[in-house]
Protein backbone atom coordinates (compact mmCIF):
# COMPACT_ATOMS: atom_id res chain seq x y z
CA UNK A 1 0.00 0.00 0.00
CA UNK A 2 2.88 1.98 0.70
CA UNK A 3 4.55 2.04 -2.69
CA UNK A 4 0.96 2.48 -4.60
CA UNK A 5 0.86 5.86 -2.78
CA UNK A 6 4.45 6.61 -3.28
CA UNK A 7 4.37 5.93 -7.07
CA UNK A 8 0.81 7.98 -7.16
CA UNK A 9 2.45 11.34 -5.72
CA UNK A 10 5.53 10.92 -7.57
CA UNK A 11 3.73 10.82 -10.97
CA UNK A 12 1.87 13.70 -10.03
CA UNK A 13 4.58 15.52 -8.81
CA UNK A 14 5.94 14.52 -12.17
CA UNK A 15 3.05 15.42 -14.13
CA UNK A 16 2.65 19.09 -12.51
CA UNK A 17 6.36 19.60 -12.85
CA UNK A 18 5.44 18.65 -16.48
CA UNK A 19 2.74 20.95 -16.58
CA UNK A 20 4.48 23.97 -14.80
CA UNK A 21 7.58 23.47 -17.43
CA UNK A 22 5.49 23.74 -20.74
CA UNK A 23 3.44 27.01 -19.62
CA UNK A 24 7.25 28.15 -19.10
CA UNK A 25 8.15 27.61 -22.21
CA UNK A 26 4.61 28.67 -23.67
CA UNK A 27 5.37 32.61 -21.64
CA UNK A 28 9.39 32.60 -22.79
CA UNK A 29 7.46 31.58 -26.64
CA UNK A 30 5.16 34.99 -26.21
CA UNK A 31 7.75 37.01 -24.41
CA UNK A 32 10.32 36.53 -27.42
CA UNK A 33 7.26 36.65 -30.45
CA UNK A 34 6.56 40.00 -28.32
CA UNK A 35 9.52 41.10 -28.79
CA UNK A 36 10.08 40.51 -32.54
CA UNK A 37 6.73 42.51 -32.78
CA UNK A 38 7.73 45.53 -30.76
CA UNK A 39 11.19 45.52 -32.87
CA UNK A 40 8.96 45.96 -36.16
CA UNK A 41 6.77 48.24 -34.61
CA UNK A 42 9.35 50.82 -33.67
CA UNK A 43 11.15 49.93 -37.08
CA UNK A 44 7.65 51.24 -38.84
CA UNK A 45 7.15 54.18 -36.64
CA UNK A 46 10.55 55.14 -37.55
CA UNK A 47 9.65 54.97 -41.16
CA UNK A 48 7.06 56.97 -40.25
CA UNK A 49 8.67 60.12 -38.88
CA UNK A 50 10.85 59.99 -41.23
CA UNK A 51 8.58 60.11 -44.16
CA UNK A 52 7.01 62.93 -42.30
CA UNK A 53 9.77 64.92 -41.91
CA UNK A 54 10.91 63.83 -45.69
CA UNK A 55 7.39 65.33 -46.34
CA UNK A 56 7.75 68.59 -44.41
CA UNK A 57 10.71 69.19 -46.18
CA UNK A 58 9.81 68.96 -49.67
CA UNK A 59 7.95 72.18 -50.12
CA UNK A 60 7.97 72.23 -54.08
CA UNK A 61 6.99 68.70 -54.46
CA UNK A 62 4.61 67.58 -57.57
CA UNK A 63 1.53 66.47 -57.01
CA UNK A 64 1.78 63.01 -57.66
CA UNK A 65 4.68 62.86 -55.30
CA UNK A 66 2.78 64.21 -52.51
CA UNK A 67 -0.31 61.42 -53.41
CA UNK A 68 2.33 58.68 -52.97
CA UNK A 69 3.68 60.02 -50.02
CA UNK A 70 0.16 60.72 -48.43
CA UNK A 71 -0.63 56.67 -49.55
CA UNK A 72 2.24 55.64 -48.05
CA UNK A 73 1.95 57.41 -44.60
CA UNK A 74 -1.33 56.44 -44.77
CA UNK A 75 -0.47 52.80 -45.20
CA UNK A 76 2.79 52.92 -42.33
CA UNK A 77 -0.67 54.27 -39.48
CA UNK A 78 -2.38 51.25 -40.78
CA UNK A 79 0.61 48.74 -40.28
CA UNK A 80 1.28 50.07 -37.12
CA UNK A 81 -2.24 50.42 -36.05
CA UNK A 82 -2.41 46.37 -36.71
CA UNK A 83 1.00 45.82 -34.71
CA UNK A 84 0.01 48.11 -31.70
CA UNK A 85 -3.28 45.54 -31.62
CA UNK A 86 -0.96 42.31 -32.41
CA UNK A 87 1.41 43.15 -29.43
CA UNK A 88 -1.70 44.47 -27.20
CA UNK A 89 -3.14 41.09 -27.84
CA UNK A 90 0.33 39.00 -27.13
CA UNK A 91 0.41 40.85 -23.89
CA UNK A 92 -3.00 39.79 -22.92
CA UNK A 93 -1.66 36.55 -23.71
CA UNK A 94 1.36 36.99 -22.10
CA UNK A 95 -0.49 37.99 -18.56
CA UNK A 96 -2.90 34.84 -18.84
CA UNK A 97 0.10 32.56 -19.32
CA UNK A 98 1.85 34.03 -15.91
CA UNK A 99 -1.18 33.84 -14.38
CA UNK A 100 -1.55 30.09 -15.71
CA UNK A 101 2.14 29.62 -14.62
CA UNK A 102 1.59 30.83 -10.85
CA UNK A 103 -1.29 28.29 -10.72
CA UNK A 104 1.06 25.75 -11.93
CA UNK A 105 3.56 26.34 -9.48
CA UNK A 106 1.39 26.54 -6.32
CA UNK A 107 -0.35 23.49 -7.14
CA UNK A 108 3.14 21.53 -7.92
CA UNK A 109 4.02 23.08 -4.53
CA UNK A 110 0.94 21.65 -3.01
CA UNK A 111 2.17 17.91 -4.21
CA UNK A 112 5.57 18.58 -3.07
CA UNK A 113 4.39 19.81 0.07
CA UNK A 114 2.35 16.62 0.50
CA UNK A 115 4.92 14.60 -0.69
CA UNK A 116 7.28 16.67 2.69
CA UNK A 117 4.65 15.58 4.93
CA UNK A 118 4.36 11.93 3.86
CA UNK A 119 7.92 11.55 4.15
CA UNK A 120 7.75 13.23 7.40
CA UNK A 121 5.22 11.19 9.08
CA UNK A 122 6.48 7.78 7.45
CA UNK A 123 9.95 8.85 9.40
CA UNK A 124 8.30 9.36 13.05
CA UNK A 125 6.19 6.07 12.10
CA UNK A 126 9.74 4.34 11.64
CA UNK A 127 10.98 6.11 14.98
CA UNK A 128 7.97 5.28 16.65
CA UNK A 129 8.48 1.29 15.42
CA UNK A 130 11.84 1.52 16.14
CA UNK A 131 11.70 2.69 20.11
CA UNK A 132 8.85 0.67 21.03
CA UNK A 133 11.46 -2.69 19.54
CA UNK A 134 13.84 -1.05 22.12
CA UNK A 135 11.12 -0.56 24.99
CA UNK A 136 10.12 -4.36 24.32
CA UNK A 137 14.14 -5.72 23.91
CA UNK A 138 14.95 -3.44 27.40
CA UNK A 139 11.67 -4.92 29.01
CA UNK A 140 12.92 -8.38 27.97
CA UNK A 141 17.00 -7.68 28.91
CA UNK A 142 15.37 -6.56 32.34
CA UNK A 143 13.45 -9.48 32.87
CA UNK A 144 16.31 -11.93 32.37
CA UNK A 145 17.88 -10.65 35.15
Amino acid sequence: MIEINDSRLATVLRFKQYQEKKVHEELVQLLRTKEQEQAVLLELNDKRETAMTDAVRTSKARVTELQTSRAFLRTLSREIQQKEKKVGDIQLQENDKREELVEKTQSKQMVDNLEQRRQAEMRKDLDRREQRLIDVLAQRVRLEF
